[in-house]
């Protein structure tokens, strides 16, 4: 399934187509404007700072910019998460956006259907210099221009993911309620690690943030291997609803084999309307396109419930296939339900319109020799 936005934002566009050490080391970075550099130029020069470990290069850091009266950046990189991509430099894209503060994450495809990834990230960490606590913390894509808000960044190189996890765990327990643990969970998330699914299962189980808990959830879905996990979340009558409804989400985004199988035991054991309606609009996230079609339509013609018929109109209306326009006029002649009535008239009208003007843009660009582009949905899951 295919789902558009027009990313117009600056971040992105889409067209056609041991001790302390002085001195600067050079990493790609610089400029608000965002423009893409080659990993070999450079772009900024950020202070280095030595230490035996990480948090050796941290206290370094704090005291190297003991000295200034301004915010400071302590930085490094570590082992990314494959299939995810922070402000790649791309002109097209075909899946999810995410955003939360300066951190955009896409995961999914080029126009030519190459995952996009973007593997030199680095965790950023802002300090106040009188408290010398943390005040921000964001995932930078080295390979984009930043000025980094004026503030001096010291360097700490790459640290091992042991002692990355256990440093970003700690900024997460230590400020529960506070936007900086989404950001440490967010870090957490993008490591390339097996111990991430069990961190953050941790979280959703023990953390009093809502909001940590669904961020958590969602990320369950991209590590995947964890669809038992999120279906035990779905079913708990006693859990929170928008929890619930997330994990039916995150099930829906996986990429794990047999998603709209275990998505619809849920719909079929579910007595809870809306956690069933949040369980239909997660298989019309599923990347398993004929089973999820087949489910939809079943569910639009024969569930007993109007509002669960709707959405599962509403989600068939983003199928680019040949056979959903005629689907959803047969659903429009047969069903009693004027709401549904009316979604089926919707999304069938809509739905040979983006057919023809598909047609008319791979022919203009099958003529101008362009590759087709790809289209982007913004999920707003955080």
């Amino acid at each position: 399934m295919r789902h558009s936005l027009l990313l117009f934002l600056a971040i992105i566009g889409i067209a056609c187509a041991g001790g302390n050490r002085a001195g600067a080391i050079t990493v790609v970075a610089a400029s608000d404007d965002q423009q893409s550099q080659s990993p070999a130029t450079t772009i900024q020069s950020f202070t280095p700072v030595d230490g035996a470990d990480l948090m050796a290069r941290l206290e370094a850091a704090q005291s190297r910019a003991g000295g200034h009266q301004t915010p400071y950046w302590s930085a490094y990189t570590f082992d990314v998460r494959p299939g995810v991509a922070v402000d790649p430099n791309i002109r097209d894209f075909n899946g999810a956006m995410n955003t939360m503060g300066d951190t955009t994450v896409f995961i999914g495809t080029n126009s030519a259907g190459v995952t996009v990834e973007t593997r030199n990230l680095a965790i950023f960490l802002l300090r106040d210099p009188s408290s010398k606590q943390i005040t921000r913390m964001e995932v930078y894509n080295l390979e984009r221009k930043r000025e980094y808000s004026g503030y001096p960044v010291y360097w700490l190189g790459r640290a091992n993911n042991e002692e990355s996890l256990n440093y970003l765990r700690a900024i997460a327990a230590a400020t529960p309620l506070d936007m900086l643990s989404e950001r440490a969970v967010l870090g957490i998330a993008l490591h390339d690690d097996a111990r991430v699914g069990g961190m953050l299962k941790n979280f959703v189980t023990s953390s009093p943030n809502q909001r940590i808990r669904s961020t958590s959830v969602y990320w369950l879905g991209q590590v995947g291997g964890e669809q038992t996990f999120l279906a035990s979340l779905v079913r708990n009558d006693s859990e929170d609803k928008k929890i619930r409804t997330s994990a039916a989400r995150a099930i829906g985004r996986s990429r794990d084999r047999g998603t709209v199988a275990t998505l619809q035991g849920l719909y079929e054991s579910m007595k809870d309307p809306e956690i069933r309606r949040s369980v239909i609009s997660a298989v019309g996230d599923s990347v398993d396109e004929q089973p999820a079609f087949a489910f939809l339509l079943n569910v639009a013609k024969t569930d007993a419930e109007p509002e669960a018929r709707r959405t599962a109109v509403r989600e068939l209306g983003h199928f680019e296939r040949e056979d959903t326009a005629e689907e959803l006029l047969k659903i429009y002649q047969n069903d009693a339900n004027v709401e549904v009535k009316r979604a089926a008239f919707t999304r069938g009208n809509e739905e040979p319109a983006r057919a023809n003007e598909a047609r008319r843009d791979r022919a203009e660009r099958c003529e101008s020799g362009v590759a087709e582009d790809g289209d982007s949905r913004d999920e707003r899951a955080w």
